[in-house]
């Protein structure tokens, strides 16, 4: 629902001509009015699926099959988000696809991978959120588990699928044929959280030392008018944070080392929010810049596109996007100096283009016809 779409649409602002195809039940993807919803459509299915075009056809009859078929004879990349086994009751499984188009790149991508104990289960970003670890590791500073209230997993996976694609075609360019590549939510969720997330679960045998995870070093902090960002224990910091705060707090005892200052970290927090409350947010964020200490403010979200750093960046795209009016998107991350970026375009409505695309394809007018009227695509009475 989102990983699949996101990585497509990752595509699709790079340039990709992406085809969504979505079930001809006069519904189409569920994820469709999720978000703040104008004209029927949500802004987060808009984000993930701008740029595209959508064919709606039912898979299910024998004309449908062989409409998505002729799209996959098209393609460089054909992308599935099913549960294990049903492209392959669909007749478009891996295999056979691949047997057809030996350069096709075939993407499969499922929450736990098509076998294994947990392959057939119904599964979603806070599903993986738990099973990872990532639940327990938000709930280090006070014990309790709590979930990222992110869809975080799910776009971590969107992301390693866009660029795994990438790289599978660039391998095909290079005469290494097409491939099935295959992306789980769990490795992608495991390759994405453990590099810091499984801090202390490492190392193997015996040897080495224990270290407190630095996100539990991680604070908000308030201020007299608000919150900011910062870091309060570690070693090469510590000495600009003191000055910045309050140059006392170097000579005290309880503070001297990291160990010290894990140790006593509440009466850490007091002494630097005794003096943070008596200070606004633009006071002491001068304080940290001017001793070159990393920290920020804690923005609401609706003052994020206003931030100067924002602003200066460009780092939001708002235009009209036909769809649902006027819009504010992320900009696409990557920025390449030898390309004009690629302008937006909003995301399809409910099988938008299907008799633009099945045109494209070679049905006449009369086949389409056909086709809608037997309930194939929409449009029959």
């Amino acid at each position: 629902m989102i990983s699949a779409p996101f990585a497509s649409a990752i595509l699709a602002d790079q340039g990709a001509e992406v085809i969504k195809v979505e079930a001809a039940n006069g519904v189409g993807d569920r994820m469709r009015t999720l978000g703040d919803i104008r004209n029927g459509m949500g802004t987060v299915f808009h984000a993930c699926n701008r740029n595209k075009r959508s064919i709606a056809v039912d898979t299910r009859t024998d004309a449908g099959t062989a409409i998505l078929h002729d799209l996959i004879g098209t393609a460089d990349v054909f992308i599935q988000n099913f549960r294990p086994g049903a492209v392959e009751r669909m007749g478009v499984g891996p295999d056979a696809m691949l047997a057809r188009h030996p350069d096709l790149v075939y993407v499969s991508v499922s929450g736990f991978g098509p076998t294994g104990p947990y392959a057939d289960q119904m599964v979603y970003d806070f599903v993986i959120q738990g099973l990872i670890g990532m639940a327990a590791h938000q709930g280090l500073a006070d014990g309790d588990p709590a979930l990222l209230l992110n869809l975080v997993v799910d776009k971590a996976t969107a992301i390693t699928v866009a660029q795994a694609t990438t790289a599978a075609l660039l391998a095909a360019s290079r005469g290494a044929g097409g491939q099935h590549l295959e992306v789980s939510m769990l490795d992608a969720g495991l390759q994405f959280f453990w590099p810091d997330g499984g801090w202390g679960h490492g190392l193997l045998g015996e040897g080495g030392r224990s270290v407190p995870p630095m996100a539990t070093n991680y604070e908000v902090r308030p201020t007299s008018d608000g919150h900011i960002t910062l870091n309060l224990a570690t070693n090469s910091t510590w000495p600009r944070l003191a000055a910045a705060i309050d140059p006392a707090l170097m000579d005290d005892a309880r503070f001297a080392t990291f160990e010290d200052r894990q140790r006593n970290a509440a009466a850490l927090r007091d002494a630097v929010d005794a003096v943070l409350s008596t200070i606004d947010t633009d006071e002491a964020l001068e304080r940290l810049r001017a001793n070159d200490m990393p920290g920020g403010p804690v923005l609401g979200l609706g003052d994020v596109a206003a931030d100067p750093q924002v602003v200066h960046r460009n780092s939001f795209v708002e235009y009209d996007s036909g769809s649902i009016g006027g819009v504010r998107e992320a900009r696409p991350a990557a920025r390449f100096d030898a390309a004009e970026p690629h302008a937006p375009s909003g995301a399809p409505g409910y099988g938008a283009q299907t008799v633009e695309v099945l045109t494209e394809l070679g049905r006449s007018a009369d086949q389409i016809e056909a086709l809608a009227t037997a309930g194939v695509i929409p449009g029959g009475s």
